[in-house]
């Protein structure tokens, strides 16, 4: 009986799993033609069909929600549940209850026990979305979810059973999380089995007409207006913008020039752009990139901010911008030194130069 009641459960989830599927429309997540999002598509297709853990890297904004949600839904474990969480911003208390779950009386308020998103997603798939921010006190936990199936409720002694395909994304480096013990070395090990990255959009400027054509055409029935057209200039403006929330920010963009609009099509003047808020809360001189610039441009005045908030350590600056010391080097060289307003201190410039 107990067999018969956990199989007509198991049965009953799968259905409402299964029509709340038909009744959603699916995104795309390979929207476009630019070699980097048809190399995306190659490396995919290829691991979508393994248990394998995999690790979604990239910036802010660039989909990698949207590509764990496509590798559930064409992988193995497609008819199963498929549960997210995002590691960021979430106490350690309350991150661990919702991935563990608890039993009754295991702090204070806990009145009932609560099923962890591990139980939820039994037979399906786990996606933990900036798992650099994992507390180093949960990640133990984690790290025998994967390697022996097991965790237990907070407040319980005994060992619960689960099946779960495992998928995390983060926009920070884990490797130097690692380094400055702030990341689980064998956690990392255990979940970049399979490494993927999301290209900004930034390096895809190509794909950005059909990436806008079709925010349109979805947001003109999500705020109640007529469907409207991009101009040419309008598509120049957006191809031209460095997009530094990527992807999101374009839909961001892209709504509020819908809802201003003075015409029946989206013009470059309808179109506004806002300094990315963690620039300015790190300290980063204002880039004006309201006043639409090239990409060159746009990266030549970002570099050039970043040396300048390092003091002019070109080590420091190149951790900071994520690229290797000999890039930014060939950088400074392009754009010539007596035009940029830093110095470079003794001893950053190798001896060849």
């Amino acid at each position: 009986m107990i067999d018969r009641t956990l199989d007509n459960q198991h049965h009953d989830k799968k259905q409402v799993l299964e029509q709340s599927r038909q009744n959603r429309i699916p995104i795309n997540p390979f929207l476009g033609h630019s070699v980097l999002i048809k190399k995306l598509r190659h490396v995919a297709e290829k691991i979508k069909g393994t248990d394998s853990p995999i690790l979604i890297q990239g910036e802010t904004g660039t989909g990698k929600g949207v590509l764990a949600h496509w590798f559930h839904e064409n992988g193995p474990r497609a008819s199963e549940a498929f549960v997210d969480l995002n590691c960021a911003g979430l106490s350690r208390e309350l991150l661990e209850t919702e991935l563990f779950g608890h039993d009754q009386g295991a702090f204070t308020g806990a009145v009932q026990n609560k099923a962890g998103l591990l139980e939820i997603a039994h037979k399906g798939t786990v996606f933990l979305d900036e798992i650099g921010d994992l507390d180093l006190q949960i990640q133990p936990k984690l790290l025998k979810v994967l390697e022996d199936k097991q965790f237990r409720h907070l407040g319980s002694v005994r060992d619960r059973w689960v099946d779960v395909r495992l998928i995390t994304a983060t926009h920070r480096d884990l490797k130097t999380l690692v380094r400055d013990q702030r990341f689980r070395n064998d956690l990392f090990f255990r979940i970049n089995t399979i490494v993927i990255t999301t290209p900004p959009l930034r390096d895809r400027a190509e794909d950005i007409p059909t990436l806008a054509q079709l925010f349109l055409e979805r947001l003109a029935d999500d705020v109640g207006v007529g469907k409207a057209e991009l101009t040419d200039g309008a598509i120049r403006t957006l191809q031209s913008y460095s997009w530094p929330g990527n992807i999101r920010e374009l839909r961001n963009a892209l709504e509020r020039a819908l809802l201003l609009k003075e015409g029946p099509a989206v013009t470059e003047a309808d179109l506004h752009f806002e300094v990315e808020e963690g620039l300015v809360e790190e300290g980063l001189p204002d880039l004006n990139v309201a006043s639409v610039m090239t990409l060159k441009a746009m990266e030549q005045r970002y570099i050039q901010a970043v040396v300048a908030m390092e003091g002019g350590r070109v080590d420091s600056a190149a951790r900071r911008l994520g690229m290797p010391r000999s890039s930014l080097y060939h950088k400074l060289k392009e754009y010539g030194y007596t035009r940029l307003e830093y110095k470079i201190l003794p001893g950053d410039l190798p001896t060849s130069q």
